[in-house]
């Protein structure tokens, strides 16, 4: 393997394990077609990678937080739309919305763009560009769709996630890898941003079907969104021993899979709804496969490709999706939720008015801490928990 594979995230990895994959021809020509209707796949356990490749704070999964404010800041299939649209699409499945005109079939039915059955790219680089006032907040949901395929009928094997981001993109197909200069050479390197790993348990890789998932980062402040509104993000499809994998050294690349493509781009989505859309968010026409050859890192030029094949919608990207928290106005504490904690602050500072200090009780903003501001906090009351 060549010498410069240990700049991306998981090259460390492949170096340590002597990967070998299986892939399809690397000059197979990459047919493009649709496929559906997607599965929901159960996430087991999260948690956020470390610079030195290392994952700090798993989370046993325990279902999505209720009662969260959710917005929309980068986006690629326009999920949850069901109540505007389509019957039976607000439980996550990618969906699309009115997207050029293409009409029921393609709006409701869940199916998207992918290259086919033999066919394998299980690291996949885009950019993403979106409202630069989130910027430096931290995505804390993230929604996807990838197909996944192993031995073929009967057969199946662990399945996780990575994604990563980046605060640059080379989309002039000139430098290679364009997410992480020299990460792993320097890991105080700030263009990398954070990452997380999410462990979905065994999996039958089914050809007929790809797996979609939404899953609830819980807070874990483990993807830093590029602080000026644009980026890269990384997606790498893995596979592990066990129950119980510490990574590095349980982790390896999936045996074939590929995320799933849909369309995203400015004023795309012209409807709006209650929980907010990523109508400010796309991304260029670039992606960066991991196709010629599978090795952990992308080879310039031949693994730069064109994304723009003037289908339904144009230009196709990486099947993802970023949220963020806007926050529950009764949290007092910093913690992300309203509970017993910030109902103490509250009393312990009843009366307080802004004569006499900063009052830390005050939810409305209006200075003080009053029979308003109780309200405010118990109405919120178990938001983010």
């Amino acid at each position: 393997m060549s010498d410069r594979i240990h700049i991306s995230t998981l090259a460390l990895l492949v170096a340590v394990l002597g990967l070998c994959v299986s892939l399809g021809p690397a000059d197979e020509e990459r047919t493009l077609q649709k496929l559906g209707v997607g599965e929901q796949v159960m996430r087991t356990k999260i948690g956020r990678l470390e610079p030195d490749l290392t994952v700090s704070q798993w989370i046993d999964y325990g279902g999505q937080r209720q009662d969260v404010e959710w917005l929309l800041v980068f986006d690629c299939f326009e999920p949850d739309v069901g109540d505007l649209l389509c019957p039976n699409g607000d439980d996550g499945e990618p969906i699309g919305l009115g997207t050029c005109g293409a009409g029921e079939p393609d709006d409701c039915d869940g199916m998207r763009w992918y290259f086919g059955t033999t066919y394998c790219n299980v690291y996949a680089t885009n950019d993403m560009q979106f409202d630069a006032a989130y910027g430096g907040g931290y995505a804390e949901r993230i929604e996807a769709a990838w197909w996944w395929y192993v031995n073929g009928s009967g057969s199946g094997e662990n399945m996780a996630l990575l994604v990563e981001f980046y605060e640059d993109f080379d989309n002039t197909c000139a430098e290679g890898d364009p997410g992480n200069p020299g990460f792993h050479d320097n890991p105080n390197d700030p263009g990398w941003l954070g990452g997380v790993v999410i462990n979905f348990g065994y999996t039958d890789g089914n050809p007929g079907h790809y797996y979609y998932g939404d899953i609830d980062l819980y807070g874990l402040d483990c993807l830093p969104l590029p602080a000026d509104g644009a980026g890269s993000y990384n997606i790498w499809l893995l596979t592990y021993e066990g129950d119980d994998p510490v990574f590095p050294d349980d982790y390896s690349l999936a045996t074939c899979g590929q995320p799933m493509l849909w369309g995203t781009g400015d004023a795309e989505y012209p409807v709006q709804d209650d929980v907010g859309r990523g109508e400010m968010s796309h991304q260029g026409v670039i992606q960066w496969d991991d196709d010629d050859p599978v090795d952990g890192w992308h080879e310039a030029p031949q693994e730069c490709y064109d994304y723009s094949y003037r289908v339904c919608p144009d230009p196709l990207g990486a099947t993802f999706c970023f949220w963020v928290t806007l926050g529950c106005a009764g949290d007092l504490d910093g913690d992300r939720d309203t509970d017993e904690d910030d109902l103490t602050i509250l009393l312990n500072d009843w009366g307080c008015t802004p004569r006499c200090r900063d009052c830390v009780g005050d939810c409305d903003g209006d200075g003080d801490t009053d029979h308003s501001d109780l309200g405010i906090l118990l109405a919120d009351w178990g938001c983010g928990t």
